[in-house]
């Protein structure tokens, strides 16, 4: 059986059941530079938007290195060529090409755009209340570009989450746990920090 026939059959796809060991495998295969990066799934603009918003979802901060330091939007896409089926496959594209149009890409390419349209962009879906999400699933498109932008936030999360550098470096890292002990707070645990494995 193919690789990719494989990882297809146990479940990787938009947000169902992941295989931990299968796409932390392609998530540690994501080690190019950000700057030479050529998406497998995605165009080159949708690529570009892809980066942007994934770098306003998780930023950089002074403590902690954002989404773009550990080549998130490289997973995203890469388990989307990968490891998603043809249907779910379509499903997104159908649904980034409104998120494309929603921003209006001038005719030079999304490089142009501000962060500022993006911001606008995630504050519009991402900064509302359920009346008004239950107003974008009464539209085809808003429900379209909703969900991709959900998809994107719970991928780039995940992602981010499950990469070496930030499970060893930034969450609680303890790959040999030494006894259990019960009823303690997380601050004295952990130092208030959530475990990586």
């Amino acid at each position: 059986m193919k690789r990719r026939e494989a990882l297809k059959n146990i479940g990787l796809s938009l947000g169902y059941t992941v295989a931990a060991p299968s796409i932390l495998s392609l998530l540690h295969s994501c080690k190019s530079e950000v700057e030479v990066w050529a998406p497998q799934f995605l165009s080159l603009n949708e690529g570009i938007v892809l980066k942007n918003l994934v770098d306003l979802i998780l930023p950089k901060t002074d403590d902690t290195p954002g989404a773009l330091d550990v080549n998130v939007p490289e997973f995203i896409d890469l388990c989307l060529a990968k490891a998603t089926l043809e249907e779910q496959q379509n499903k997104f594209k159908k649904g980034f090409s409104e998120v494309m149009k929603t921003l209006h890409i001038p005719e030079e390419g999304p490089s142009k755009l501000k962060p500022e349209v993006y911001d606008a962009l995630l504050a519009k879906y991402f900064k509302v209340d359920k009346a008004q999400i239950e107003k974008f699933k009464q539209n085809k498109i808003d429900k379209l570009v909703f969900n991709n932008l959900n998809y994107i936030r719970y991928q780039s999360i995940w992602a981010y989450k499950n990469t070496e550098f930030i499970g060893k470096n930034v969450l609680a890292y303890d790959p040999i746990p030494g006894p259990a002990k019960g009823c303690i707070s997380i601050e004295e645990a952990t130092g208030g920090k959530a475990w990586s494995l």
